[in-house]
């Protein structure tokens, strides 16, 4: 039992690690010219880094409706991508 519990967990995390690969890919050629190569531009955009698990409805109700300057990206990026950016995010900060 604590074997297939072992093999599931890690198949988790390979699938984690792969979605924050591909959220870093999506981050960079959408997110990164505002929000900076690190998540966090100094120049007062939001710094990434700080949204932890529980951030994750703000998260998205941010992407889908925009927030302040930042334009909607409902149609603009998938909800596949919309995760892989999470997983990004939460690979390196959260």
């Amino acid at each position: 039992m604590s074997l297939a519990i072992c093999l599931c967990h890690g198949a988790a995390l390979a699938q984690d690690a792969a979605a924050a690969r591909a959220g870093e890919q999506v981050f960079e050629a959408n997110c990164a010219p505002c929000h900076g190569e690190r998540m966090s531009n100094p120049n007062g955009i939001f710094d990434l880094t700080q949204l932890r698990p529980q951030d994750r409805p703000r998260f998205d109700k941010a992407l889908a409706n925009g927030k302040g300057q930042m334009p909607s990206w409902a149609g603009v990026l998938s909800p596949d991508e919309m995760d892989q950016v999470w997983a990004y995010i939460q690979s390196v900060g959260g």
